[in-house]
């Protein structure tokens, strides 16, 4: 039996949980493991991401600057050679900074209002197609 598409949910701050945890169970309910960071830093996403062997990480961000955090967390997954792995954002991030975090890599940016559904097919792609490749790829990385 196939593993199911694996997804760590990270957040920035204590406040404005409830996005958090609907995302994270209709995740759950479409089938694929979630793992529940917390509020973590992007140098703590990134080892979470490598000690759980994540096919897709989602950084949801309401009260930090995208275009700080997301370099810093790119920054740390190149270091433990993990960069490869999809990035998906969600919260509040103003047009000027997704822009900035697309062309960083960031795969997808999810805005409040984003329907439940549009958001689970596309972490469910992004993962599979992460698998796909690591697979293809024949890609190991030992715990740094």
């Amino acid at each position: 039996m196939e593993r199911p598409v694996s997804v760590l949910i990270s957040r920035d701050d204590f406040y404005h949980q409830r996005g958090y945890w609907v995302v994270a169970n209709s995740l759950k309910n479409a089938g694929m493991e979630v793992i529940l960071g917390g509020i973590q830093t992007p140098r703590e996403i990134a080892r979470t991401a490598l000690q759980e062997d994540v096919d897709v990480i989602g950084y949801r961000i309401m009260q930090g600057a995208p275009r700080i955090l997301v370099p810093l967390l790119l920054e740390r997954m190149r270091e433990l050679g993990i960069e490869d792995k999809p990035i998906v954002v969600g919260g509040i991030v103003p047009a000027k900074e997704e822009e900035l975090i697309r062309g960083l890599g960031v795969k997808d940016v999810f805005h409040p209002f984003t329907p439940l559904s549009v958001l689970v097919e596309r972490v469910k792609a992004l993962g599979a197609g992460y698998r796909a490749g690591a697979v293809a790829g024949g890609k190991s990385r030992p715990l740094q």
